[in-house]
């Protein structure tokens, strides 16, 4: 992947629901939040010590490498000295020769007005088309105050339009990222287009409230929750990290008087949660019109570390590597980032990226159990042909970004009788074979290859006959786990079973899968035969 700069006249900006690059294309974020604390102090009436940027150079490169577009800085006004300006202006020049976009995320200290510092920030980047802002990370909840309402919609708008106004008049012309209410936690956005300024960008990034795994209600309820605004304005998950940390705060008080109480947890072993987060952003990127993710965290010492020196990548970073910054990189750019995180599977692969692929396959009931090895092999390829064939993606058995995505978010496979008791379902279409249980479920999903010259019947069948080796006078060959269901044709193990209609009428059955079809049909049982149009 090239590092060619951005070019100094055109800045990317936001047009409707997408935002575009310098070049005219749509820019999926593909972003690293990198430094952790180093221009924000730990408590806000600390110092901060020098700034270290000295690895910035390498872990900017590497970062590219990764198939990111973006890094995230936070900062905040203690950093308003000359020593660090000077930091932050070297990083922003760093992230122009890799190609990536900087984001200053800026961090209050206090309930304060940002607006002198915002305005000293921006002075700092006159009309750097790399540097994009965030006016106030989680807005509405400061990092060391509570002494404005949380979640208080009246008070984000009038917050966020004064940032928003303040940066406008100091120049900037970039996108502005706006952090949403409830600590960046209020994910619906059904008023969002309430600001004017129409080159926003919205941050969200929901807690996992001490939950250990994502769930896929969870995944449904996202989806739903930010429907209608990925429709209207960018949306992107910022700041997705292995430790979540939940903020609750409490009002007392009367009228005249308001007394605030916050308590904080942190939970303890997120990496699950966070990585299922990761699964549905990649798909909700990949196919639903999301505009991306920023990932924690690159320069850190903290178990949110995506690497560790220059060529150790964590757990946490390969799982952002391998699944969402490859997958998003390869939808978007038809290729592979220039590291060994392919954002595509096929045989001869091997890894924890490799068995999540086919875990998710055994999911959805396309694979069986005991084919989970973390080796792309024939049963593999196989069982992605068939998911394939039923999504209507393109059927090559490679496991690549849109199979990738979609794995990691779709519901099983849907009969098309779902009343008709126990059966077999065999679409000509689609190249598929479906075992249906009695309550109308599908048990499994086969990857199948029928008459090459559409010489498969169509219709209602039954089993009629089923031997376990039986002889082919026509074609003088052995049909291993045979089960026919009308005249001569029959479904059978066959050793090619490729992806598309191949046989001499017959319906082939991988081997790996040829077994369990068999044991699954009995006599008199109904195999229906159809095609399914195009959708």
């Amino acid at each position: 992947m090239g590092g060619s700069a951005l070019a100094d006249a055109k800045p990317a900006h936001v047009k409707g629901a997408k935002v575009i690059d310098a070049q005219g294309h749509e820019l999926k974020v593909r972003g690293v939040t990198w430094g952790g604390g180093r221009f924000v102090p730990t408590d806000a009436k600390s110092v901060l010590p020098a700034p270290d940027v000295a690895t910035a150079s390498r872990d900017f490169k590497r970062i590219q490498q990764m198939g990111a577009n973006l890094v995230r800085v936070d900062v905040s006004s203690a950093a308003s000295d000359d020593a660090h300006r000077l930091a932050l202006q070297k990083l922003q020049r760093l992230a122009k020769a890799h190609g990536l976009q900087i984001l200053f995320a800026n961090v209050p200290l206090s309930g304060d007005d940002q607006t002198e510092w915002l305005q000293t920030l921006a002075s700092w980047f006159p009309k750097k088309p790399n540097v994009w802002y965030l006016p106030g990370t989680d807005p509405d909840c400061g990092v060391f105050t509570a002494s404005v309402a949380c979640g208080d919609t009246e008070s984000w708008i009038w917050n966020q339009s004064n940032a928003i106004r303040t940066l406008r008049r100091a120049g900037v012309r970039t996108p502005i990222v706006v952090n949403t209410p409830e600590r960046s936690q209020s994910v619906s956005l059904n008023w969002a287009t309430i600001l004017s300024d129409k080159n926003l960008v919205y941050g969200v990034h929901p807690s996992s409230q001490g939950q250990i795994k994502f769930t896929r209600q969870d995944g449904r309820a996202l989806t739903v929750s930010l429907q209608e605004a990925t429709g209207k304005v960018p949306v992107i998950f910022d700041n997705v990290a292995r430790v979540q940390v939940n903020v609750e705060l409490q009002r007392t008080g009367t009228e005249n008087m308001t007394r605030w109480t916050r308590s904080t947890t942190t939970t303890t072993d997120t990496l699950r949660w966070s990585q299922g987060l990761l699964d549905w952003v990649t798909g909700w990127t990949v196919i639903d019109g999301g505009d991306g993710a920023i990932v924690d965290g690159f320069g850190t010492d903290s178990r949110d570390q995506l690497a560790k020196g220059r060529k150790r990548f964590t757990n946490w970073g390969r799982t952002a590597a391998a699944g969402y910054f490859a997958v998003t990189y390869r939808a978007q750019a038809g290729k592979d980032p220039g590291t060994n995180f392919p954002g595509g599977f096929e045989v001869g692969d091997r890894g924890p990226g490799v068995r999540e692929l086919q875990q998710n396959l055994v999911r959805l009931g396309y694979m069986a159990p005991r084919f989970v090895t973390g080796n792309f092999d024939s049963a593999t390829w196989q069982a992605v042909t068939g998911f394939q064939g039923y999504e209507r993606l393109q059927r090559n058995g490679i496991a690549g970004a849109e199979t990738v995505a979609l794995l990691g978010r779709t519901e099983r496979p849907v009969a098309q009788r779902q009343n008709a008791g126990k059966h077999i379902e065999i679409d000509l279409e689609r190249q598929i074979l479906m075992l249906v249980n009695g309550d109308g479920t599908v048990a499994r999903l086969v990857h199948i290859s029928s008459g090459a010259t559409g010489n498969t019947p169509v219709g209602d069948f039954t089993v009629i006959r089923q031997e376990l080796r039986s002889w082919s006078k026509p074609f003088k060959s052995w049909l291993p786990y045979a089960s026919y269901f009308f005249e001569g044709f029959a479904m059978h193990e066959y050793d090619d079973v490729p992806e598309y209609a191949a046989s001499h009428g017959c319906v082939r059955v991988p081997a790996a899968d040829s077994a369990a079809v068999y044991a699954f049909a009995e006599m008199g049982m109904p195999v229906l035969l159809y095609r399914t149009p195009a959708a």
